[in-house]
């Protein structure tokens, strides 16, 4: 079998829609799933973007099959090639051996290393497929350490770096005891093998208890979970045979939040001078404005900023305000810095 497929039209509605498939490096069983949305208008010099997810979903979270919930057609109704990529354990790389395997067969899948070999994957295949010597780069939570980690390593192939719900270096004690081992808080907790399970109402909960004493209605549309929670599930064949219906999720993402919720940093910004952004929610609980204050003076990039959206919470790319968080990213990509940022270096 080829180690590239490009399948046309192949996921959600089609519309201006690729899903290549790329072999994850170093493996025979794994597959990944990398999207892309939208052409580059080369005469608008425009570099291809590329995607990354956090620790919980995969980039289905921003390409929703629901009108005004996609930030990849966003962005690619700019005159860009947009792709998004599923590290493997996630989404559309959901195959293989561990992640079919029951949950406590194997350790926590779906390491930091893996997950940079993964991007490594997507950007030579983007760069190869779009003529390009760089791209940009966004990442989300974890995905914040994943493209950071990678973008260090190679700063040649990142020309500018969004840094989303970032999470850098700061002891978080609410996210210490829900997935640490209490005997030991620099370790993830035994019970977390390979892959856990959440479900619906698992991720709704996730979701109000990061919005506070806020009303769940002014923040998110009433039937947003529940689309979100489907669309995950359309790229999980098993997700629907749980009772109740389950998403698999990877836990390996879990290790490095317990780095770096003891106050523990996986990369080094000093090494980060391509410009950057750096933006989160007012009310995110798990990126917070210290941590991110922190992360901000200690990029090198000359050309830094720092941008607050409120209201927001650590979902609010799916929030009722997430254009508020699509305006500034695209600016940023245009070049365009100046307008309405928090702080500029």
């Amino acid at each position: 079998m080829a180690m590239v497929q490009t399948i046309e039209d192949g996921i959600a509605d089609g519309e201006q829609a690729r899903l290549h498939r790329l072999r994850a490096p170093g493996t025979d069983d794994v597959w990944l799933g990398l999207i892309q949305r939208g052409s580059r208008d080369t005469d608008k010099g425009l570099r291809p973007v590329l995607v990354i997810h956090g620790s919980t979903f995969g980039v289905t979270l921003f390409d929703l099959p629901v009108a005004g919930y996609s930030m990849l057609r966003e962005l690619a109704g700019s005159g860009r090639a947009v792709y998004a990529i599923d590290v493997r354990g996630y989404g559309l790389s959901l195959n293989g051996r561990v992640m079919d395997a029951p949950p406590d067969a194997n350790p926590p899948f779906g390491t930091l290393e893996h997950a940079v070999l993964d991007i490594g994957a997507a950007v030579d295949f983007i760069l190869a497929r779009e003529n390009a010597t760089a791209l940009d780069m966004i990442g989300s939570s974890w995905g914040t350490i994943t493209a950071a980690l990678y973008a260090t390593r190679y700063p040649q192939k990142v020309a500018r770096l969004v840094l989303s719900a970032p999470l850098y270096a700061e002891r978080n004690e609410p996210w210490l005891e829900r997935i640490a081992n209490p005997d030991n808080r620099r370790q993830l907790h035994p019970r977390f093998g390979a892959y856990r399970l959440q479900t619906l109402e698992e991720l709704t909960q996730r979701w109000t208890d990061d919005l506070g004493n806020e009303d769940p209605a002014s923040r998110r549309e009433p039937n947003i979970a529940a689309a979100i929670f489907s669309a995950l599930s359309a790229a999980d064949p098993r997700a629907l045979s749980h009772r109740p219906p389950a998403l698999r999720i990877p836990n390996g993402a879990l290790v490095d939040l317990v780095t770096v919720f003891n106050g523990e940093p996986l990369y080094d910004p000093a090494k980060l001078t391509m410009p950057t952004l750096i933006i989160r929610g007012a009310g995110d609980t798990t990126s917070t404005d210290s941590d991110a204050r922190r992360l901000l003076a200690r990029v090198a990039a000359r050309d830094k900023d720092y941008h607050i959206v409120s209201p927001g919470s650590h979902f609010l790319c799916v929030e009722r305000n997430r254009h508020q968080w699509y305006d500034p990213i695209r600016r940023f990509l245009d070049g365009d810095s100046s307008e309405s940022f928090d702080r500029k270096i």
